[in-house]
């Protein structure tokens, strides 16, 4: 699949958890969105490296932090590390860490979840 083409699918299923968080009754939803303001960046003090959350919401218990869920097999100790950073971030502000999960990605998730025993509720992505 092109570049193009992956990017065009990511800020497809962007739009669809936008969507999914607003009918969830999430507020000040911040996402990677020209119509939304943008998650707030974390930099890890070993590699530089800059990590945003996909989305992030509140509730009246807390904020939550959100990830697509893309698949990528060949990183998977990156992903399991980003994933694990957003479930002990959303620890320390009272909310929860949810991944975001598209058609045909539920296995890879549940799978990577119990191996490297991450704390994170799946949503599953409208598939219209």
């Amino acid at each position: 699949m092109s570049t193009t083409a992956v990017k065009s699918k990511q800020s497809d299923y962007l739009e669809k958890a936008i969507e999914l968080l607003e009918s969830k009754g999430y507020d000040n939803i911040k996402a990677d969105h020209p119509d939304y303001e943008l998650p707030g960046k974390f930099i890890r003090k070993q590699t530089e490296e800059e990590v945003m959350p996909d989305l992030t919401g509140k509730t009246t218990l807390g904020k939550d932090y959100f990830k697509i869920v893309e698949g990528d097999k060949n990183n998977e100790q990156q992903v399991v590390s980003k994933w694990k950073l957003f479930s002990n971030l959303a620890k320390m502000k009272s909310g929860k860490f949810f991944l975001i999960v598209p058609y045909g990605k539920k296995k890879y998730t549940t799978e990577l979840i119990k191996k490297y025993n991450i704390e994170a509720d799946m949503l599953k992505l409208p598939n219209n």
